[in-house]
């Protein structure tokens, strides 16, 4: 009998001991998942600590945008000489993106060369000695592409040469290279190396000054040689054919550089011929300028209307896409088709309709020449159908083919870098270099 209390007091030992252990186990247990939920909070709050500081920067970042860029077009808006605003934009430049060298780079008389015409963090004996080949490394990229690369594009580094000298060869390493673009074509480059910002996230501000500056040395050489009257229409006073393509060369790749659409819209006035042989070509004219006005009043300031030629017309639409577009197209279209027109000598107004197509970039091409065939098929093809119409460009056709597919395209002009027309050569816009449709 003295045996049984000793089994009991051993098995109430055992059982406190059990409990101790599988109290140790479970506390264990809680101890390490605490452990692994703090170390699980402390990555967290390291990672939004990191989060953090990167929209911190990038707010500071932004607001040193938004002061700089305001400024920066003020000052390219300034009625300068033409060799004023590279020197604004090199330093503009040096300020905006920290960087430790940022040169405009110009062509040489008389050569395929381009040369530093000013900058800051060259050697002082570079501006006007120093010969860069035009086709060499990253710079020969951006002029051949004819839009901004930065060091970190796929073949940026592509095309070097040991017999030719480039900038990699004189121990520039650009960040980014951006063609500046003139009345007659490029007019040189922007170059910015030590840069310490993210490129790709600076890439549309170094697109955004190049065009800043672009359109300040076009305005300039306009001003400067008092042609400004040769790129307006004779008879509208819209756009001619040739400014009209060279600015829509710029349109395409500002479009390219932000990833923003771009429309492009071609009507001509239905059975214009019938006025010409009714009321002679003196009332044609007056047509064709009423059009215009009716067109200009209805467009707003950041498109750009010109004259194709005859009684075609073309209508560049900034930052629209295919809706946008089509709706300002149709609206056009009913505004005309709704206007009464004088006819001097005449007592009654007529009234007329035109048809159009529709081009967008970059749906229905990349280029000038791609969406100008593509907006012109659709104008054909508007015609076709009845006339006081408007067609999108490359709209699927009952049978499952692109309407207007096989229709042969008219010749139209090459880009305006290309073409070798000149101002004092003739008005491009004269009817008897166009003929009427009817």
């Amino acid at each position: 009998m003295d045996a049984f209390p000793f089994l009991i007091a051993k098995t109430a030992l055992l059982i406190l001991a059990a409990a101790l252990i599988a109290e140790y186990v479970i506390r264990r247990r809680t101890l390490h998942r605490e452990a692994l939920e703090n170390a699980s909070n402390h990555q967290q709050l390291s990672e939004y600590s990191q989060e953090l500081k990167t929209l911190k920067k990038n707010l500071v970042r932004k607001s040193e945008i938004a002061e700089a860029i305001p400024l920066i077009a003020k000052k390219m808006t300034e009625r300068l000489t033409q060799d004023a605003f590279p020197a604004i934009a090199v330093r503009s430049a040096k300020d905006l993106f920290h960087a430790r060298q940022v040169g405009f780079f110009a062509p040489v008389d008389d050569s395929h060369d381009f040369t530093l015409e000013v900058g800051v963090g060259f050697p002082p004996d570079w501006q006007g000695n120093i010969r860069i080949k035009s086709d060499e490394g990253i710079l020969g990229m951006a002029l051949e592409k004819k839009t901004v690369i930065a060091r970190v594009d796929p073949l940026s580094s592509s095309g070097r040469r040991v017999s030719h000298q480039s900038l990699e060869h004189l121990k520039v390493t650009p960040d980014f290279v951006a063609p500046v673009f003139g009345v007659s074509g490029i007019m040189g480059a922007l170059v910015i190396a030590g840069c310490p910002l993210p490129l790709e996230e600076e890439r549309k501000y170094v697109s955004m000054l190049a065009d800043l500056l672009s359109i300040a040395l076009r305005n300039a050489t306009l001003i400067d040689s008092g042609i400004t009257k040769t790129w307006a229409d004779h008879l509208t006073g819209v756009s001619n054919r040739l400014h009209f393509l060279q600015r829509f060369e710029s349109e395409i790749r500002r479009a390219e550089n932000y990833g923003q659409p771009l429309a492009l819209f071609m009507f001509d006035i239905d059975e214009f011929k019938n006025i010409n042989d009714s009321y002679g070509h003196s009332a044609g004219d007056q047509v064709i300028k009423k059009l215009a006005e009716i067109v200009r009043q209805n467009t707003r300031s950041s498109d750009l209307v010109g004259r194709y030629g005859g009684d075609e017309f073309m209508v560049l639409m900034t930052s629209s896409n295919k809706e946008q577009s089509q709706m300002y197209a149709d609206n056009l279209r009913e505004k005309i088709a709704g206007a009464d027109i004088q006819i001097p000598g005449q007592l009654d107004p007529i009234h007329l309709t035109i048809s159009g197509g529709l081009a967008v970039f970059p749906t229905n091409g990349l280029s000038t020449t791609e969406l100008l065939h593509e907006a012109d098929s659709a104008l054909y093809e508007a015609k076709r159908m009845g006339r006081n119409k408007l067609v999108l460009a490359q709209s699927m056709g009952l049978d499952g083919t692109m309407i207007g597919g096989n229709r042969p395209k008219r010749e139209l002009p090459a880009p305006p870098d290309r073409e070798r027309e000149s101002a004092g050569e003739a008005d491009e816009s004269s009817p008897k270099l166009f003929s009427n449709k009817g």
